[in-house]
């Protein structure tokens, strides 16, 4: 266990190049269906529903588990249940690697899927501790850099292995990318904090969440509707792209296309965030020229590579600014719980998204009616950070205890 006062600097730093480091983990894992998700489809003889559905079956377990999880992580340690999230999403990988049938296959998913929605509960939750407000947007921006890596290697990359060595040898990857994240974490982490703090403060999990007050929620319901239309777009846009006559790696690359903005000026945005705020205004704009770029994708064919370059400037102005506000409006002894209702809540936007997309795709006989919906959610997500009312700081809250503590050591 390491104390507050005995922490060093490098390795703080060294905590924040392992988070990025598992969550580049999560990001391959998460998006190595689409890269193969016809060679699935045409293995399996499922529709695109059901293969987008091996989307929403990864992030269905965070409904339900995801305030269980932050919760458990707030009463433990990120050490305990981070390692044991790690090793589920190892296992349901395997499962789902073995799997002969569309059920198996989907199982696997499922309990990987259980895994990484305690995991990314945790992720933010070690950031937040060990940052407070000393960088805390650069270290949410560096930290944002990580899923878009991922998402880029398995779109980019993961299409072409499949090619070679079936949909199976993509799994394979990003289970060995996994195993090399558990293997790191083990290693490196120690807990900054004995959990003295969630023991005073009481360990009933209802009192826990009326504790935690509206904002989040409303957060969670931006970030949630925001997410619907990405994952959607995620898991169907090499689809979309190869129907148009693109060769299956070329489609994957553009589709990864948004990504590319987090990867290359996410850390700007942190500094940014840290330097000038304005968070909730950021994100209502972005998520408005977000929607207007899904929507003009279909519409403007022979744009697509600019439209998908453009709207990864503001994806990357999204998460920094969404993940640096729970330190605000959650209690400092809540935080794994604060981030487990904004994972919950995202797990439903993101199961939403695809299997909506899907239907639509299958009905219609494409995806324009499919890129309406993802503008028409990444909108919702826009409306829904007005209603996060008020500036100040909660009581207790990170932000708000590191402001207190910077004041007192002025006076002094």
């Amino acid at each position: 266990m390491i104390q507050k006062g005995k922490t060093s600097e490098s390795y703080r730093w060294r905590i924040l190049g392992l988070m990025w480091l598992c969550a580049v983990a999560y990001g391959v894992l998460y998006q190595c269906i689409p890269p193969v998700l016809g060679m699935i489809m045409d293995s399996l003889g499922i529709s695109h529903a059901e293969a987008g559905g091996l989307m929403s079956l990864f992030v269905l377990p965070g409904i339900f588990l995801a305030i269980p999880g932050g919760a458990l992580a707030d009463r433990y340690g990120s050490r305990i249940v981070g390692s044991l999230s790690l090793f589920v999403m190892l296992v349901g990988t395997g499962v789902a690697v073995l799997g002969r049938t569309y059920p198996v296959l989907g199982l696997g998913r499922m309990v990987a899927g259980l895994g990484a929605t305690v995991f990314t509960v945790v992720l933010p939750r070690v950031t937040t501790a060990w940052f407070e407000d000393r960088e805390i947007g650069l270290s949410m921006g560096i930290l944002n850099t990580a899923m878009p890596l991922g998402t880029i290697l398995s779109l980019s990359f993961l299409g072409e292995v499949g090619r070679v060595w079936g949909w199976r040898g993509a799994l394979w990857i990003a289970m060995a990318i996994c195993l090399v994240a558990m293997v790191a974490f083990r290693l490196v982490y120690r807990d900054r904090e004995p959990q003295k703090q969630w023991k005073k403060e009481g360990s009933s999990l209802r009192s826990g969440i009326g504790a935690l007050g509206a904002r989040i929620w409303w957060l969670s319901i931006s970030w949630a509707f925001y997410n619907a239309g990405l994952m959607a777009y995620f898991t169907y846009a090499a689809d979309y792209f190869s129907a148009q006559g693109l060769e299956l790696s070329r489609a994957g690359r553009l589709a990864s296309y948004p990504m590319w903005g987090s990867l290359v000026i996410s850390p700007a945005i942190g500094i940014m965030i840290d330097r000038i705020g304005g968070k909730r205004r950021l994100i209502g704009f972005s998520c408005g020229a977000a929607a207007l770029l899904f929507y003009m994708i279909p519409a403007f064919p022979a744009w697509g590579a600019v439209l998908t370059l453009l709207l990864g400037v503001f994806v990357a102005l999204v998460a920094p600014a969404i993940f640096t506000l729970p330190a605000e409006v959650v209690p400092r002894a809540r935080m794994g719980l604060g981030f487990g209702v904004l994972n919950t809540i995202f797990g439903i936007g993101a199961m939403v998204g695809p299997l909506g997309v899907g239907v639509l795709r299958d009905a219609t006989g494409d995806y324009r009616a499919g890129f309406t919906l993802m503008a028409v959610f990444a909108a919702l997500g826009g409306v829904a950070i007005f209603f996060l009312k008020g500036d100040r700081p909660v009581p207790g809250s990170e932000t708000a205890v590191a402001s207190r503590e910077r004041s007192a050591g002025e006076r002094i």
